[in-house]
């Protein structure tokens, strides 16, 4: 997400690459343009970990104009399309094809035999698509004519607020439902499990669900060893959660880390 990247008055301009890419759409042949991410470079990720830095957080989705298809993947063989035909062509997605992509794209994988975590992956990553989307709707609507300095000083404001958008709240609402069979998934590692219910806590927190945040993250760190990373992580996101904030913030201020 370049635009963290000014906050942090970081020179990014070099950093992150695009190409314009011709592509056609299934089922119709309509033809569009994709602005494709080539490569991009991180230096932290935020606590609901989606990478910071020059680069577009998540990795963009080429989506058709017309009928809404994402392309989950690069290529796709032609029996491959037949079978998503009914899927991609039906009333149920259809109804859906405004939403973001990685949104359409946990639709369609959840139907197609993803698993469940993989799907709440996608899901997470359409948070930070609405959040993205948000944020830079207000910064472009406020930044014209301003200084760099106050542009900055623009983008730390509005990560402190955080993102409340109609889009962003149903999605990470939407996620915090998954993640309640995520992290009690015990085929899954010890790790993940709690990797999970650390993205439980932030995503209440900054839906503004405090107390049930707080009671989340106590019980998380009764279960934690004291000296670990996690625990950190959970005190930080308790001193947050006592100032009602719900603003954006990175792993490496939890952690105490210069940037």
């Amino acid at each position: 997400m370049a635009w963290f990247a000014l906050a942090n008055g970081a020179l990014t301009a070099q950093a992150m690459t695009r190409s314009t890419v011709e592509m056609t759409c299934p089922y119709d042949g309509v033809k569009f343009t994709f602005n494709a991410q080539n490569s991009g470079t991180s230096f932290g990720k935020q606590l609901d970990g989606m990478p910071v830095g020059a680069i577009e957080s998540p990795w963009p989705l080429a989506s058709c104009p017309t009928n809404g298809f994402v392309f989950v993947k690069a290529k796709y063989e032609d029996d491959e399309l037949e079978r998503l035909r009914p899927l991609i062509l039906s009333a149920e997605f259809q109804a859906i094809r405004s939403e973001a992509p990685y949104y359409r794209a946990s639709w369609i994988m959840e139907r197609t035999g993803a698993s469940h975590a993989e799907v709440s992956n996608l899901l997470l990553q359409a948070t930070w698509e609405a959040g993205r989307t948000e944020l830079g709707e207000r910064i472009r609507a406020n930044t014209p004519g301003i200084s760099a300095k106050d542009a900055r000083d623009l983008v730390r404001h509005l990560m402190a607020e955080g993102t409340t958008g109609e889009r962003y709240t149903r999605y990470a609402s939407e996620l915090l439902a998954r993640l309640a069979a995520d992290v009690v998934d015990t085929t899954r590692s010890a790790e993940a499990r709690v990797a999970d219910r650390l993205l439980a806590g932030e995503m209440l927190r900054r839906l503004g669900r405090f107390d049930e945040a707080d009671s989340h993250f106590a019980a998380l760190a009764g279960d934690l060893a004291p000296d670990s990373q996690e625990a950190t992580l959970a005190a930080f996101q308790r001193r947050l959660i006592a100032a009602k904030d719900r603003g954006l913030h990175l792993v490496s201020e939890a952690l105490g880390k210069a940037q």
